[in-house]
């Protein structure tokens, strides 16, 4: 998939992660919790979300994803056609449809790469065309990628995360 960065076009690839992918997209993910921490954003994922379990479990149920530019890793994220733990169940605002839904979750980059993120966007919305995701209220960056790809600001959804409740921003953008 080419993608325009509005400075120059990138070539990337997207393919389902493997499992030798593990170790790579650990990285980024780490990389991501340092971003978000210096950013104005150290709660989302904490000190150890997503972990290797939860990276190994989106493996294994054929959901995770890398972000190729030539052979290295510069991306990864979890596609998948359910919300985790039925938390896009109940919003407090409303969704734009209720028609089938694909769901962007664990988006991360780890490089300073301009136009990962919308590579990621762009080439899910052509998969699915009816796209829901969220994300903390702190993480600024992700908000404004969202907006700027037309994705509308539908409510409020909650987690149960280690028996605590913690809400989200949740965001739709549809063809439909």
């Amino acid at each position: 998939m080419e993608c325009s960065t509005g400075r120059k076009t990138l070539l990337m690839l997207i393919r389902k992660s493997q499992q030798g992918d593990l170790e790579s997209i650990l990285k980024i993910c780490a990389v991501s919790r340092q971003f978000m921490r210096e950013n104005g954003n150290p709660d989302q994922w904490g000190d150890d979300h997503p972990g290797a379990e939860f990276i190994e479990d989106s493996l294994k149920a054929q959901e995770s994803y890398v972000v190729l530019e030539g052979s290295e890793i510069v991306g990864t994220f979890i596609f998948h056609a359910t919300a985790q733990a039925g938390a896009y169940d109940t919003i407090e605002g409303a969704w734009l449809n209720d028609e089938p839904f694909m769901v962007i979750s664990t988006l991360a980059t780890g490089c300073a790469r301009a136009g990962v993120g919308q590579c990621i966007l762009d080439w899910c919305f052509e998969k699915a065309g009816n796209i829901r995701i969220d994300t903390h209220e702190d993480n600024v960056p992700m908000r404004r990628l969202l907006q700027k790809n037309g994705y509308i600001y539908c409510g409020k959804v909650w987690y149960e995360i280690r028996e605590d409740r913690r809400e989200r921003l949740a965001f739709q953008k549809s063809s439909r």
